[in-house]
């Protein structure tokens, strides 16, 4: 806790967003608190991180802060508000993921179309499926898809045979959450002899299948030279639960790399937390302000 408090004090607005985030996992109030003084200021990069912490909290209380962020002169500060919206299950959030779908920011109409999804709006999300952008027709066809409609999966596929590699990476994982179970044959082909991108795509589709056979290349991943690819691998640690990653997360957290090292302690607290409290505490002693009260976050909540 005291490493909570000081960084809650520090100069840079990040440290005090992750101890903010962490005082509102243990249940402390005044972390919601200093989270909505950062949204309410003037500092960019401190506002994303804001808007990313409580994202990550899955935040449901609608906010007309965020609601007002949505249309901020930062793009990225708009895309991470509209992301922030779209999970909320509010009429105040569809009426601003309806206007989202008509952004020129192709990310948010791409999450606008993902956040109407609970809204039933089909109508709406079959209009995505015109949309100028590859990528936002393969998140309407998915989205579709989650609602019941047919042939939507064969969409992706055929926007996949004539999309740009950027895309793909996302289009493997939007044609498994069709449930085609087709993807798994072609996702375990891209497992071997394709770009790494495409194999750490191929092994998360499969894992929205409840496929493990891409596990062993997603290790191989957290041990590449490029720190990006680490990054995206325990990412999708932390999104799923997978079996035999312990000890290749547990050496994650010490990663040069701060980012990879606070996304394993993540992945860690989320489906290893008890198992991991001694790792935990050893964390605490770590320089790098972020990873110490991402340790101490974890260490606290799995009391």
């Amino acid at each position: 806790m005291r490493i909570l408090q000081q960084g809650i004090q520090d100069e840079s607005v990040i440290v005090r967003v992750y101890a903010a985030k962490g005082l509102r996992q243990t249940g402390d109030a005044h972390g919601t608190t200093v989270l909505n003084e950062i949204l309410e200021g003037n500092n960019a990069d401190g506002i994303a991180a804001a808007l990313v912490a409580l994202y990550d909290l899955e935040d449901q209380t609608f906010s007309p802060i965020v609601a007002k962020l949505t249309e901020h002169s930062v793009p990225l500060i708009r895309v991470e508000a509209h992301r922030l919206i779209g999970i909320k299950d509010d009429e105040k959030a569809r009426e601003i993921l309806i206007k989202g779908t008509e952004n020129r920011i192709a990310k948010i109409r791409r999450i606008s179309y993902l956040g109407l999804a609970k809204f039933q709006k089909r109508g709406l999300i079959h209009k995505g499926l015109q949309d100028i952008d590859p990528a936002v027709r393969i998140t309407a066809a998915s989205v579709l898809a989650r609602l019941g409609e047919k042939r939507m999966g064969n969409f992706i596929k055929n926007e996949l045979k004539a999309a740009k590699p950027q895309v793909w990476n996302y289009g493997i994982v939007a044609l498994a959450e069709t449930a085609d179970t087709s993807a798994i044959s072609f996702a375990q082909e891209l497992l071997h002899d394709a770009p790494w991108e495409f194999r750490i795509a191929a092994a998360e589709a499969l894992l929205t299948l409840n496929n493990y056979d891409g596990v062993d290349v997603l290790k191989q991943g957290l041990e590449s030279d490029d720190p990006f690819l680490r990054i995206r691998v325990v990412e999708i640690f932390k999104k799923y639960q997978v079996p035999n990653v312990f000890e290749s997360l547990k050496e994650a957290t010490r990663d040069e790399y701060i980012n990879v090292s606070i996304g394993a302690i993540e992945a860690l607290t989320r489906y290893h937390g008890k198992r991991s409290r001694k790792l935990f505490a050893e964390l605490m002693d770590e320089p790098h302000s972020l990873v110490k009260i991402t340790a101490a976050t974890a260490y606290l909540v799995n009391l």
